[in-house]
């Protein structure tokens, strides 16, 4: 493959994981009785929206990940904090579940790609892969040698395998977050905010880094 093709197939590579994520999370909250008023895939500029089951969706250009929205917008001069989220108003087992899934569902994804071993594999590795910042340029060039040999598929199971572990991590805007604060879910404690703001700080270097990696081995 040349470099624009490379480009163009990482790109799809994260909207198919990113969808997958989203259409989990959608299906299994409605499933549920608590269905998203929206879901976004990717952030910056809308490029595309539409409704779809009830639902608003949009895509944007950068593709890095997904989010659905529960709770409803003010209108006529409704104070937003009395707003409850859809989620929020299930139990929490079941509030539980509706974020669980989907993460199961990414974790299958894997196996199907991979087979069930090496997809199991793939995902225990990532939270090592998430921390050691040395092994990463070599993971990156290996991931887009597999790009260049036309692997999509297995490149498919690999990126669903570590965005899976990625997203199980304690960081209060992922899945692993959401999970670790249920007992909170109807008034976050005060100690959220600076948390999620630090650890933010921490996330957005790595991802940026990790960006370079791939520009680096594509050129």
């Amino acid at each position: 493959m040349d470099r624009v093709a490379l480009f163009f197939w990482l790109g799809m590579l994260f909207v198919a994981v990113n969808i997958m994520w989203a259409l989990a999370q959608a299906v299994v909250a409605s499933a549920f009785g608590a269905r998203p008023l929206t879901v976004q895939v990717g952030y910056g500029p809308k490029l595309l929206a539409w409704r779809m089951a009830g639902i608003g969706w949009s895509l944007h250009p950068i593709v890095l990940g997904s989010s659905a929205s529960f709770t409803p917008e003010a209108e006529d001069g409704a104070q937003a904090t009395s707003l409850k989220s859809r989620l929020n108003k299930l139990p929490p087992p079941l509030h539980a579940l509706s974020l669980a899934i989907p993460w199961y569902v990414q974790i299958g994804v894997a196996m199907a790609c991979l087979g069930p071993a090496e997809g199991f594999h793939q995902f225990t590795e990532g939270f090592p892969a998430v921390f050691n910042l040395a092994a990463l340029p070599g993971r990156v060039e290996r991931f887009v040698g597999l790009l260049r040999d036309g692997e999509l598929l297995r490149a498919w199971g690999i990126m669903s395998a570590r965005m899976a572990a990625l997203n199980l991590l304690p960081i209060p805007t992922l899945a692993g977050g959401y999970l670790m604060l249920l007992p909170w879910r109807d008034k976050s404690p005060t100690w959220v905010r600076p948390v999620a703001i630090a650890l933010l700080a921490v996330v957005l270097p790595w991802a940026g880094y990790v960006a370079y990696l791939f520009v680096r081995a594509i050129l």
